[in-house]
């Protein structure tokens, strides 16, 4: 009876982990991912604007106070640089693997301006910088990945309607580009 009720609790235990881990994975599999759909949006190293309703892409924005746009970039052959003005009440920026794991956070209280002026680079373009700064980038934040690919998301907060077109202002003359090094 003990091994009966014994095999009984193993296997529950079993098809449990087994629902989980297919739960948890399911995203992958389906292609439903963040990753597959900001890439699915359109081309590398250009900004996107989300919608603030649901739409066939799944990625909108939930709250109406706040606007976001998307960029999937690649730095594996050039690095890539994120450039943000306008007078917006707040911004965030924050940018995530292909797996969704955020590798990088900032915002407007968080940075030494009042722009977004970020420069996503390799070890190895890094190295390169460290030799011959150009004076484009003396005051850009350098953000070391350690993964090549990876996408940005840009958001601007409006939290009063007459701020809107600032925040949309703000979002659509965002610059998600790559640049060159030059050599030393």
């Amino acid at each position: 009876m003990r091994s009966v009720l014994l095999a009984i609790v193993i296997g529950l235990v079993g098809a449990a982990f087994i629902h989980i881990v297919i739960i948890l994975a399911l995203p992958l599999w389906t292609g439903k991912d963040a990753w597959t759909r900001v890439v699915a949006m359109g081309a590398q190293n250009r900004f996107f604007s989300l919608a603030n309703e649901p739409n066939p892409t799944g990625l909108f924005n939930d709250d109406p106070a706040i606007r976001t746009a998307v960029c999937h970039f690649d730095i594996s052959a050039a690095p890539v640089r994120i450039i943000a003005r306008g007078d917006v009440a707040m911004w965030t920026v924050s940018a995530y693997d292909p797996s969704s794991n955020e590798t990088y956070s900032m915002n407007d209280r968080s940075s030494i301006g009042a722009d977004v002026d970020i420069a996503f680079v390799t070890p190895a373009q890094m190295l390169q910088l460290r030799r011959v700064m150009p004076a484009a980038l003396e005051r850009a934040v350098l953000v070391e990945l350690t993964r090549p690919e990876g996408y940005v998301a840009l958001r601007a907060i409006a939290p009063l309607p007459s701020l809107e077109p600032a925040a949309r202002s703000f979002l659509a003359n965002a610059i998600c580009a790559s640049f060159q090094i030059q050599p030393a």
